[in-house]
């Protein structure tokens, strides 16, 4: 699978947390970065979209919607050329948004601070995935990043590169399946250490059938 990671930010050098995602993603084969600077080559941004097979937005949320920069690239790329006469040029790909907040995820509710859920408030984007023909993928959020502990960085670290990879990112058996995976290169890599590593794996394995298991007991109840 190819992977294209569209970062919409005004000065990706000095961020600290596209910093931690660029360093995640040159970890994964079949991912490109790609920061968005104007002027833009729609030739070039054009072919990156269509080569790719899970595209994602890559922003921190400005005033409740993507960057200047990122608009102005959906204002002169998404166009006829870009997606077809019918259409349907990105039809069948992808797309993801990772989008970090300056506040508190909890203040994103009902009654609380800023009032309106994160999904209510990317919706437009849920739209445009709509509109092209894409199948959209449940956001990744991140919370003031800064404040985050190291064991949530690690945390975070995992979930990124499982975003950018992982067939179903979100799902709890495919998740499991792709540390399996992980697992089995580094026992590869590490012969040293080849025990902990395929041992890890196995329960991994073992808990994703009995989740499996699980879930076809669930099924027929609900048949029931």
């Amino acid at each position: 699978m190819k992977t294209l990671v569209v970062i919409g930010h005004p000065d990706v050098a000095t961020s600290s947390t596209q910093g931690f995602f660029k360093h995640a993603a040159k970890q994964e084969a079949g991912v490109t970065w790609c920061p968005l600077v104007a002027p833009f080559d729609r030739g070039a941004e054009r072919a990156l979209l269509w080569a790719a097979d899970r595209i994602i937005f890559e922003f921190p949320l400005y005033w409740y919607s993507v960057p200047a920069v990122m608009k102005a690239w959906l204002d002169e790329v998404f166009d006829d050329d870009l997606l077809g006469t019918a259409g349907d040029r990105l039809a069948g790909k992808e797309l993801g948004l990772v989008v970090n907040t300056g506040r508190a995820l909890k203040d994103f509710a009902p009654g609380q601070g800023q009032s309106f859920t994160l999904a209510e408030l990317l919706r437009p984007l849920q739209a445009l995935a709509n509109e092209t023909k894409m199948t959209y993928l449940t956001p990744l959020v991140v919370g003031q990043f800064a404040y985050l502990t190291e064991r949530e960085r690690q945390e975070l670290l995992v979930n990124y590169r499982q975003y950018l990879t992982a067939p179903r990112p979100g799902h709890l058996a495919d998740q499991a399946a792709w540390l399996a995976s992980r697992l089995r290169k580094l026992a590869e890599q590490h012969p040293d250490r080849a025990p902990g590593y395929l041992g890890l794996a196995a329960v991994l394995e073992d808990n994703t059938d009995q989740l499996s298991d699980l879930r076809l007991n669930l099924d027929l109840l609900g048949d029931d």
